[in-house]
């Protein structure tokens, strides 16, 4: 052969051999380069059990993400999402307010509409009528736990007026309040509802029993709905199905309470059972509300905000991705 020809040839198959290389390692780098998402989580509980569950078990992987969950103030879930600093919150029901006051956010995903607060109050009341004049410590303004105080209250004939609703912080926050004697009751959340009743404090109500709500789940600013609603859907997706899981699967579901990633207490042997078997059944398979409930915790907001103008339900909730993948989970 040709010197030429050969050198030729030699040439041609290094400059292949070394595309295709490059090739290979470009693909290689971008499958080990899921997308980060943000989620803004209000607390280490039942109600955002889902999205541990569906990290542990490579629910977001499957979808290309890898998702940093970032557990901060209810309020602030929203604050980050608006300022893009994360792309989702849990704090559906600071969502809703935060809707209701004019932001651009959406709630997209339910995972309960059974509230798991109690009203725990000092071992010597009795009844609801008593508190009267005393202080209930609540999560924040505008928050569910707040929303939920003010039912109870009404429900039992008290006016939320007479009655000093406090914002305090976590739940963890307003029962050392309630420990102290600062306060005489409080909406606490579980497991702390659990350990509460064990340190001799009384449960005077399940809200579950007096008000419907979501509660955890999903929201987002209507900009990235909008623009990135395959990254939505993803998410979506894991969510949903971590939600199934853990409604199916009874013992694994006990045992990963009683891993590191939820407040659940020191002892985790003895409260993850309870916690499960009250958290479980009211996890919601398809993720999404009846209208009756969202046009009741829209206003149960505008009465605190008074909007300008009424507030519909699409302008605060939208189910419809949620809907189309519970179809398919099926």
């Amino acid at each position: 052969m040709n010197p030429a020809i050969r050198i030729v040839i030699l040439f041609l198959a290094c400059f292949i051999s070394s595309h295709y290389t490059a090739a290979i390692a470009f693909a290689a780098d971008g499958a080990a380069k899921p997308t980060r998402v943000r989620i803004g989580l209000a607390a280490r509980s039942t109600t955002t059990m889902p999205f541990f569950v569906a990290r542990e078990r490579g629910f977001f992987r499957e979808e290309g993400l890898e998702p940093e969950l970032i557990v901060m103030q209810a309020i602030q879930t929203i604050q980050a999402m608006l300022g893009q600093s994360t792309e989702f919150a849990s704090a559906t029901g600071t969502a809703v307010s935060s809707a209701v006051s004019g932001a651009e956010v959406k709630v997209i995903l339910a995972v309960t509409d059974r509230p798991s607060f109690d009203l725990i109050v000092q071992p010597d009341i009795t009844s609801v009528q008593q508190l009267r004049g005393k202080k209930i410590g609540t999560s924040g303004v505008g928050s569910l736990s707040e929303i939920l105080a003010r039912r109870v209250l009404i429900a039992h004939g008290v006016r939320p007026e007479e009655v000093a609703i406090l914002a305090m912080g976590t739940s963890q926050v307003t029962y050392l309040a309630l420990k102290a004697k600062s306060i005489e009751a409080a909406m606490l959340q579980m497991p702390l509802t659990f350990t509460a009743q064990d340190e001799g404090y009384r449960k005077l109500v399940d809200a579950g029993d007096v008000y419907r709500s979501v509660q955890g789940g999903l929201a987002t600013t209507k900009t990235l709905l909008s623009q990135q609603p395959d990254l939505v859907t993803k998410v979506v997706r894991a969510t949903l199905r971590a939600i199934r899981l853990i409604k199916t699967d009874r013992s694994y579901s006990v045992g990963f309470i009683k891993g590191p990633w939820l407040d659940i207490g020191r002892d985790r042997e003895r409260i993850a059972a309870r916690v499960y078997d009250v958290a479980a059944p009211g996890l919601l398979e398809n993720g999404s509300v009846s209208e009756d409930i969202q046009r009741q915790m829209i206003a149960d907001a505008a009465l605190r905000i008074k909007p300008p103008r009424p507030v519909l339900p699409e302008q605060v909730f939208d189910f419809s991705i949620v809907q189309r993948i519970s179809e398919t989970l099926k």
